[in-house]
């Protein structure tokens, strides 16, 4: 493991952490995996499912909708795939987060608020809904979606407003719930996600490729599952909304709405067996441990000592700090070593300082770490593979052993501002953050722990 010894010959520690990090990030994205999924022969569609292939023939058009924070870098690599057949591709659609957004010919695109909804996903859904109206039983509709997608797809059930929609957003989002707990409830008000959106498809056969950015992979979870049948309920919506506190602090409309739901009088969402998947595929094409794979094995080449140590990371970022600080004391490793982490963690926020998941939990390591005066010699990279963590420019934070002692010197009390939510700050004064720009993919979070 040499290549990562500090030193005036070799790489920085950080250095190479991040080199490891933009790798992984380059092989889940659409144009370096989308090609292993789908191709044309002889004028058909051809899709990788499951263990085999499908073939679509004998289709009239082909309707595409690629929906998330990697929708552009789809659209770019399907077209060119497409391009090669001599089928009718009806214009596409693109909506994507402001930070990735491009325009592309061929396509009708739209960018949308992230991960606050906003008018401009309004637009876009009720132009999507509109677009599925010209679909019939010959035709082809082709959906490319990565995470980010329940946000920039706003489609309110009729009985709420898009600003009630937004308030109930926020109100999640600030609560701590997991993303999977925060899809349940936007299920249960959205015309589009918890398999929805299929309703518009139908009859036309629908094939859907997904990138996931949830822990595990349920594909009812990915931007809220627009193409599969739903297994959440009303009242799972209505024991979360109680469970965080909300159920009061909802609008009235929504929290009407909600309740109408639980005694059937409200439609529920699409169930497995309903007819409107009959024609429905989908293909999961990344993840999150795809790409911690994609980390090891990258480590391994190098010649890095490296093991993959924990997945499908859901915690809240200070109890994750504290398992991670306890974990290491009962493992035994041979340093130097990297070890691969991955998931998404929550925030519960409390404050009113600017920071990411990523940031808050690499400071709440290095808090942890100091608090139990251990000795232990580190690297931690955590950052969000989508490039933005959190509302801010920063995918997520570098951070050491002398991390610490550069806050203490620079006058500020990190319990203070950690009670604060103010990670960005912090690490921006001792020059820790990760700042690449969107990369215009998101399978979740990495941690890469060096130890020396």
């Amino acid at each position: 493991m040499n290549s990562i010894k500090v030193g005036k010959k070799n790489k920085s520690l950080d250095k190479v952490l991040l080199e490891i990090f933009l790798h992984g990030i380059k092989n889940v994205q659409p144009k370096t995996i989308l090609s292993n999924y789908i191709f044309t022969k002889n004028d058909q569609i051809v899709v990788k499912y499951k263990s085999k292939t499908v073939a679509y023939k004998k289709i009239n058009k082909v309707f595409i909708i690629c929906v998330g924070k990697a929708s552009t870098d789809m659209a770019i690599t399907v077209k060119k795939i497409l391009s090669k057949s001599k089928l009718k591709i009806s214009k596409g659609i693109v909506v994507v987060n402001k930070e990735n957004f491009k325009r592309i010919p061929g396509f009708d695109c739209f960018f949308s608020g992230h991960p606050i909804p906003n008018k401009n996903g309004l637009k876009a859904s009720e132009f999507i809904k509109e677009y599925l109206k010209n679909s019939t039983r010959n035709d082809l509709v082709l959906i490319f979606v990565s995470g980010g997608g329940s946000a920039l797809l706003p489609l309110p059930v009729e009985d709420i407003n898009l600003d009630e929609k937004i308030e109930i957003n926020k109100l999640l989002i600030n609560s701590g719930a997991n993303i999977k707990e925060i899809n349940t409830v936007r299920k249960h008000l959205s015309q589009i996600k918890g398999g929805n959106l299929m309703k518009f498809c139908a009859p036309s056969k629908v094939h859907c490729f997904i990138l996931s950015d949830v822990i595990g992979d349920d594909l009812s979870s990915i931007a809220s599952g627009i193409s599969v049948p739903d297994n959440t309920t009303f009242n799972d919506a209505k024991k979360i909304l109680l469970k965080y506190n909300l159920w009061k602090k909802i609008p009235p409309n929504a929290n009407k709405y909600i309740n109408l739901g639980t005694k059937n009088k409200k439609p529920e969402t699409p169930k497995k067996g309903d007819q409107i998947f009959k024609n429905v595929k989908n293909t999961l094409i990344g993840s999150n441990l795809m790409c911690l794979k994609v980390l090891k094995d990258y480590c391994q080449k190098k010649k890095i000592k490296c093991a993959i140590w924990k997945k499908d990371i859901e915690n809240d970022v200070e109890e994750l700090a504290k398992i991670f600080v306890d974990d290491l004391k009962k493992i035994k490793i041979k340093k130097p070593i990297v070890l691969i982490s991955g998931g998404e963690s929550t925030v519960n926020i409390k404050g009113s300082g600017k920071g990411g998941r990523n940031q808050e939990f690499a400071l709440h390591l290095a808090k942890e770490l100091k608090r139990k005066n251990s000795s232990l010699k580190y690297t931690l990279l955590s950052a969000g593979t989508d490039g933005r963590d959190g509302p801010t420019n920063a995918a997520g934070a570098i951070i050491n052993q002398n991390s610490i002692n550069l806050i203490n010197q620079k006058g500020m009390d990190l319990s203070e501002e950690l009670k604060n939510n103010n990670s960005y700050e912090v690490l921006q004064k001792i020059n820790s953050l990760v700042i690449i720009e969107g990369t215009n993919t998101n399978v979740a979070d990495i941690q890469l722990l060096a130890l020396v």
